[in-house]
């Protein structure tokens, strides 16, 4: 029975079924053109790349692609002015040091024809699709995100590599993170793909609007949010009987704060890394007259403190701080 033709073209029809590559409504696209779509379960995705296309990925994610497609590493997906030698190598200093520096990526280029990639969002992640230009008609702002939840974007994304603040540094709890917006000559979809752990939850913020999140689940959010952690014994204060808090319009910070900021941030890092989970959660407010928007992974690897050799330290001083707290057993 199991060696019938019946079988043998049912096992055909089902293995190509179960192919990510193949689907009856595959676009069919033009040059400049590109697509990314979710596997079932948003354990990965397919990019399909029109002829002469190329698209930015995150080293060691790519699981398999079409013949015709060429790699480029350590491309930057912004425009990098000319800069002398030891602007340079300061830059590639600061990457290395702290996660800071140029931002440098996996370019993946078509040759001539329509080809299609496979990407994994890792084990155990699930990939969600972020499309920055709807949230630019919507009037949000750029978007910052943790570096290692970065998957792939599409070529109308910039991707830059910016310093905390001290509010960014409530939630990032990193020295560096990365702020993705569209490009200024962006004529498609700017596309940008990050991963989390289990499930990545959307919270759309109005101006006025806050929210509290577990420490360490939060891997992205729009500029205009204003986050601090705040212990979990004190009250939110919007359950105060009055509150004056008002939106404010969202200004840049004048340079004069910049060392200011470098301080508080530094204390809130330190504060969250000596903080066990459960003791603080971050407090996410939108002060602007613009709408917010926040990521949320419900599961979380670890605690996370950038990349470079001070992500390095901050998760060992940080390891080290947790397990002190811990009782001592009999």
């Amino acid at each position: 029975m199991y060696l019938s033709p019946t079988f043998f073209l049912d096992l055909g029809l089902r293995t190509i079924a179960r192919n990510p590559f193949f689907s009856r409504d595959r676009p069919v696209l033009v040059e400049g053109e590109s697509d990314f779509r979710l596997l079932e379960g948003q354990e990965g995705l397919v990019v399909t790349l029109g002829p002469n296309t190329s698209f930015f990925d995150r080293p060691n994610r790519s699981v398999c692609r079409w013949p015709g497609v060429r790699t480029i590493p350590r491309q930057s997906p912004h425009e990098i002015p000319p800069r002398s030698f030891f602007a340079n190598e300061g830059s590639a200093f600061l990457q290395i040091f702290c996660g800071g520096g140029d931002v440098r990526l996996n370019r993946v280029t078509t040759l001539a024809d329509q080809r299609q990639i496979l990407l994994s969002a890792g084990d155990g992640n699930v990939v969600e699709k972020i499309d920055l230009s709807e949230l630019a008609r919507d009037g949000a702002p750029p978007l910052k995100f943790l570096q290692p939840a970065y998957l792939c974007s599409s070529a109308e994304v910039a991707i830059r590599s910016t310093p905390c603040d001290a509010a960014t540094m409530s939630w990032a709890r990193a020295p560096y993170v990365y702020r993705a917006e569209e490009t200024d000559d962006a004529e498609r979809q700017a596309i940008l793909c990050l991963s989390g752990r289990t499930m990545v939850w959307c919270e759309r913020l109005a101006p006025g609007d806050s929210r509290d999140f577990a420490l360490g689940n939060v891997i992205a959010a729009t500029e205009n949010i204003d986050s601090k952690l705040r212990p979990t014994s004190l009250r939110h204060p919007d359950d105060a009987e009055a509150s004056d808090d008002a939106p404010i319009a969202f200004t840049t910070k004048p340079v004069r704060t910049r060392l200011r900021e470098f301080a508080e941030a530094t204390g809130i890092l330190f504060e969250s890394m000596r903080a066990r989970e459960g003791f603080l959660v971050c407090e996410l407010t939108n002060r602007s007259d613009r709408p917010a928007y926040v990521y949320v992974q419900l599961n979380k690897t670890g605690f996370y403190g950038g990349s470079g050799f001070v992500g390095l330290m901050v998760k060992l001083v940080s390891a080290f701080l947790r397990m002190s707290h811990l009782p001592l057993r009999a």
